[in-house]
């Protein structure tokens, strides 16, 4: 049965607030603007906005707009995926180091989700997150056209997808992830510090604009022993099945 259009709308919105795309203090996009981007009338657009306003994640101010108030996802750290909840555990214990900042010739993984010719060059940047001095995340993200230097110049980028909004001018609005359990290569062994062919969990993210054009491919990988990955879902997440 096709969903009610309030209800298609409203998990749209919740998941862009939630996720940290809509961050405390940032306007929606007005009622008008929804309509067009949501291809429905205005009805479907208010009733989506009363249920945000019930769940205290937005306050609407005549004359001012539609403001996020809350984000039941908001930690001090970037929610990420099935990580978010070691997040906001250990965020005091995590840092970042930028080892290397780029322009490669892309692999035939990357050109083809980021929708280039056969190598084409991209915008490579290599991080590593530890907790106490410890690598757990090794991410590796791809930009189809960056300032290199922007990216040098900035050290050790904390969050990549707020740094590439704020400062790339990034227009994120989805994203897909791909979950693989890999044995490590050389490199990642190397990074992680732990024995090559040690499992450790690849995921591969694709975020795309508004008009599902593909602006950055992330490839990271993940010591799970202590950092296992875990969702919980509700109806609001939208449909699973068992």
């Amino acid at each position: 049965m096709k969903k009610a259009l309030h209800i298609e709308v409203y998990k749209d919105l919740f998941n862009k607030i939630t996720s940290g795309y809509f961050a405390i203090g940032d306007k929606l996009p007005t009622e008008s603007e929804m309509q067009r981007i949501y291809g429905v009338s205005r009805a479907p657009i208010r009733q989506a906005l009363g249920k945000l306003e019930e769940k205290g994640l937005i306050d609407r101010k005549p004359g001012i707009g539609t403001v996020v108030i809350k984000c039941e996802a908001s930690v001090p750290w970037p929610s990420v995926g099935g990580f978010s909840s070691n997040f906001s555990k250990k965020w005091r214990q995590l840092k970042v180091k930028t080892i290397d900042v780029s322009k490669v010739i892309s692999d035939i993984d990357v050109t083809n989700s980021l929708e280039l010719e056969p190598e084409s060059p991209t915008i490579k940047v290599t991080r590593i997150r530890t907790e106490n001095d410890i690598p757990i995340f090794l991410l590796i993200n791809y930009y189809i056209d960056a300032d290199v230097e922007k990216i040098k110049n900035a050290g050790d980028i904390l969050n990549m997808r707020q740094f590439a909004s704020e400062v790339l001018g990034v227009n994120f609005s989805y994203v897909t992830e791909e979950l693989t359990a890999v044995p490590a290569d050389e490199q990642t062994s190397y990074l992680l510090q732990v024995e090559k062919g040690f499992p450790v969990l690849q995921i591969k993210r694709v975020s795309f604009d508004s008009n599902y054009h593909p602006v950055e491919y992330v490839k990271y990988f993940v010591n799970t022993i202590d950092w296992p990955y875990n969702i919980t879902y509700n109806q609001d997440s939208g449909d699973f099945d068992l």
